[in-house]
């Protein structure tokens, strides 16, 4: 890894203190709740790297943290709602490459705070989805999810309000599919990223530096999901969509 790099992409220490902060607390949230890492990942990273650099960023830290919870995941995962949704997922993720070379980087900033600033508004407000559920309807949610994560890293919030609203569905299978989906559809991802020519060193040295900090949040927020599953998760499920409102309300501003 280039020292000059190194220096180049983290200015100054409170800089890179502050980007450690928030890999912290969006590895924690993810491995609690099987979601929510690129949401808190994505604003920030946006004030700092260019879109694609920050998806691939994203996707990188999150595929790590999900190969490491995949054999716990694996026997609770169901695999038909998986493929469902994954494979039209992958249809729109092309789409979401060809709107990072076109649209100006401001614009997605503001795409990445509108989408998690009214994900978590919705979810605090407790509104949730009691239209049809079939086919179509997890195709549109697949390619939907795709195109977000493709353009701006924050795919999940389609996933998100489709799948938390299905009360067939318990916590532990919701958990694991977001964790299968997430984990094989960042694959894919990053393939065609390749593919196109979109993979540098900068993605490189940003990866690596908080590879170390995203792991072991993911142990972290793994343990609270499993006291949480002994006691209430209201606790720390309000605190993080109230963090993640914020946190979309200070990308819109700034």
């Amino acid at each position: 890894m280039s020292l000059d790099l190194w220096n180049q992409l983290f200015p100054s220490i409170p800089v890179f203190l502050v980007m450690c902060v928030v890999v912290l607390l969006a590895g924690t949230i993810r491995s609690f709740t099987g979601f929510g890492g690129g949401l808190v990942l994505a604003p920030l990273f946006s004030l700092f790297m260019t879109p694609a650099d920050l998806v691939v960023v994203v996707l990188v830290l999150n595929f790590l943290t999900s190969v490491q919870s995949l054999p716990g995941t694996w026997r609770t995962t169901s695999w038909p709602l998986v493929w469902s949704m994954l494979i039209p997922s992958l249809v729109g993720v092309p789409l979401g490459v060809w709107m990072i070379e076109v649209l100006d980087p401001m614009v997605i900033r503001r795409v990445i705070g509108v989408v998690v600033a009214a994900l978590a508004a919705i979810l605090l407000v407790g509104w949730t989805y009691n239209g049809a559920r079939g086919r179509l309807q997890n195709w549109i949610v697949g390619m939907v999810s795709g195109y977000l994560t493709a353009l701006a890293g924050v795919g999940g919030p389609p996933l998100v309000l489709y799948l938390l609203s299905d009360k067939t569905l318990s916590p532990v299978v919701i958990r694991s599919f977001f964790m299968m989906f997430f984990a094989i559809g960042q694959v894919c991802t990053m393939t065609y990223f390749a593919f196109q020519g979109l993979l540098n060193a900068t993605q490189m040295v940003y990866s690596v530096s908080f590879i170390p900090i995203y792991v072991a949040s993911t142990f972290l927020g793994t343990y609270l999901f499993h006291q949480a599953l002994k006691t209430r998760a209201d606790l720390i499920k309000k605190f993080s969509l109230w963090f993640l409102l914020v946190v979309g309300v200070v990308t819109l501003v700034m």
